[in-house]
């Protein structure tokens, strides 16, 4: 199916093209799931839905084996697949879903398909978050505002990915307000000892909460790193630190 059909799929024809997508991937993709943990609470929150191959093999592996056009499709696959594992596996937590490709001509199809799958599998939408990876390559501030509202009319949450990977421009955070931002690892990994990096998320933090955005620290590993950021205001978490991604029970 395009990118663009969602406004005039049928029910029949949301069957047809969620089989298709599941045609794409086969039994080629697992899952694995990671913790959120909220430090205030001492509990786990969320988990993020991995992507991994069938003999374990990172997303960026299994990705890299699917053609461009098709990307969309996987994509999707794998939202379908994620919400079929966390259902197997009976969380009972906020699920996280990567969405790589997400734009204006394709939103209400992606949040139509989640939809259709929570439904199917007795998940509160409201539990349900998308983390958009890269909001600066998004598009302009109208595409934005179009992006942010057709995930919010559909009553799914957002948050703001990889904050830090490529750069730290935060007027798409400001324009885009998601609900949650996401620390990337690169600019996580040994922030006690790195003061630019400390001040980009002392800049970070302050943004955030004169917002109202809750900030994730993803990709921590070590004492001091969890330490110095939560020194820094910041309650939830995610990394080695706290746990490894866990295989769906169906895969192990």
């Amino acid at each position: 199916m395009s990118e663009k059909q969602g406004e005039s799929v049928g029910n029949g024809d949301l069957h047809e093209h969620i089989r298709a997508y599941q045609e794409l991937v086969g039994s080629d993709i697992h899952f694995a799931f990671q913790t959120i943990m909220d430090s205030a609470a001492l509990d786990v929150v969320a988990f993020e839905a991995l992507v991994r191959g069938i003999r374990g093999e990172p997303a960026a592996t299994v990705i890299s084996r699917i053609h461009h056009d098709q990307r969309f499709a996987f994509d999707q696959a794998c939202r379908i697949r994620a919400i079929e594992a966390a259902s197997r596996n009976e969380l009972d937590a906020d699920l996280h879903l990567n969405c790589s490709d997400v734009k204006p001509a394709n939103v209400e199809l992606v949040c139509t398909v989640i939809l259709h799958m929570a439904r199917r599998y007795d998940i509160d939408p409201d539990r349900i978050v998308l983390e958009l990876a890269n909001l600066d390559t998004l598009g302009s501030r109208g595409q934005l505002e179009e992006i942010s509202s057709g995930i919010n009319d559909a009553g799914l949450r957002t948050l703001a990915d990889n904050f830090g990977r490529r750069n730290a421009d935060l007027r798409p955070v400001a324009l885009f307000r998601p609900e949650q931002l996401k620390l990337d690892r690169h600019l996580v990994q040994a922030i006690d000892q790195n003061p630019p990096h400390q001040a980009i998320v002392h800049a970070c933090s302050r943004l955030c909460r004169e917002l109202g955005i809750r900030l994730i620290a993803a990709g921590v590993e070590t004492i001091e790193e969890f330490q110095w950021l939560q020194d820094a205001g910041i309650e939830r978490f995610q990394g080695y630190f706290f746990s490894h991604p866990g295989l769906d029970d169906e895969n192990i």
